[in-house]
């Protein structure tokens, strides 16, 4: 293989959780030696000032990357028209270079086109799209990728039809994020607050959320457990302007909506709490009207917690039990109950120990299956299947 090809729904930069994943999927192939052309639609006006605010807003060096992008203030049929944009290159690349889509119309063109690929999706599709996707995965030169054993089985019986061998890949976290131990954790994260060491001290614990603010992510979790331990220090970083504003009428002085940050930020200040918090509900919005992930989610939030190696209280939902094991590399907890949530916070504040052994735990998961590298190595193994 000379190339991968990586064909994106993303808009970069942005805030989409798509577009973090692609950005992080392929640093992983660039880690494993491999040559990247990346098709999308940049936000920022000129052409170079791309890697830079890549490099800004996701903290990866794309220098050596082929990035091939346009940019519109028009927002319609953006992925159709990343689309049309991807296909003459790829067609007229070298066979033996390696396809990924994430970009339904691409890979339908493509497929048509009896050109073999990686196909991987973390939605089922509906309508037109459907037959899309439908019609993508039953080629038998597509490989389809999905993102846990529940989204599988969720596309077969949406489909009503037997995958041909697919691949799950679960998400996964940046290679080379170490550890901070629990004693040096409030000095770091003062200097990233920017504010004394004393400031934070007499919290008894320091609890993070990370990513929207959407329907079903469990917010009104976190504010009963704030009420409920005005003792903790509950900082929640995400969500768009008016989302936060909405949140901030009446709220507890021990809850801070630190709204958006970028991504280098936010996984420093991830390593840096005591506990961090995954309140997923039964059915979790991804912003988009009916479109409900909770039955095969993936979060990349999820492995970068692991990869803090900080204590993890999560939801206990069928789908995230694919990753997470209670009281070994997190605390898994009813999702509505927000008294169990409380004694699962109080639970880690009074056992440090107890604490520490669950965020090490997760940590080294993290280190032995979930990083952006090893989700790369497994991609180019199943490329070669094709």
């Amino acid at each position: 293989m000379t190339r991968l090809h990586y064909i994106s729904p993303s808009l970069l930069p942005s805030r989409s959780a798509n577009s973090v994943h692609v950005i992080h999927q392929c640093q992983g192939f660039s880690q494993a030696g491999i040559d990247i052309s990346l098709y999308v639609k940049r936000s920022v006006v000129y052409m170079d000032e791309l890697p830079f605010e890549i490099q800004r807003s996701y903290g990866v060096d794309v220098r050596g990357w082929d990035l091939v992008s346009f940019h519109s203030n028009y927002s319609r049929a953006d992925t159709f028209r990343i689309a049309l944009m991807a296909v003459g290159p790829v067609l007229r690349a070298p066979r033996n270079d390696l396809v990924l889509s994430r970009n339904l119309h691409a890979a339908w063109i493509l497929t048509t086109a009896r050109r073999p690929m990686l196909y991987e999706t973390h939605q089922l599709e509906y309508g037109i799209r459907k037959a899309m996707q439908r019609w993508i995965m039953t080629r038998p030169w597509v490989r389809t990728i999905a993102i846990s054993d529940s989204l599988v089985a969720c596309l077969e019986e949406h489909h009503q039809f037997r995958m041909r061998d697919p691949v799950v890949l679960h998400d996964a976290a940046p290679t080379g994020i170490v550890r901070l131990l629990p004693e040096h954790r409030r000095q770091a994260l003062a200097k990233l607050l920017k504010m004394p060491t004393d400031h934070l001290a007499h919290w008894d614990a320091v609890c993070g959320y990370f990513g929207q603010l959407y329907a079903g992510r469990g917010i009104e979790i976190i504010e009963a457990m704030a009420i409920a331990r005005p003792k903790c220090l509950f900082l929640v970083y995400g969500g768009g302007e008016s989302d936060i504003a909405n949140r901030c009428i009446n709220k507890p002085s021990n809850l801070r909506y630190m709204g958006h940050v970028a991504h280098p930020v936010s996984q420093s200040v991830q390593l840096s709490v005591d506990v961090l918090l995954m309140p997923y509900q039964r059915s979790v919005s991804i912003g988009l009207q009916g479109h409900d992930t909770a039955r095969w989610m993936s979060p990349m939030k999820m492995f970068e917690y692991l990869a803090a190696g900080v204590p993890i209280i999560s939801s206990d939902l069928p789908v995230l039990r694919e990753v997470l094991e209670n009281e070994r590399n997190a605390l898994l907890v009813d999702a509505e109950n927000a008294a169990k949530w409380v004694a699962a916070l109080d639970s880690l504040i009074l056992n440090p120990d107890y604490a520490n052994s669950i965020g090490e735990r997760a940590h080294q998961q993290y280190k032995n299956k979930y990083t952006w590298l090893s989700r790369a190595d497994a991609l180019l193994a199943a490329g070669h299947d094709l």
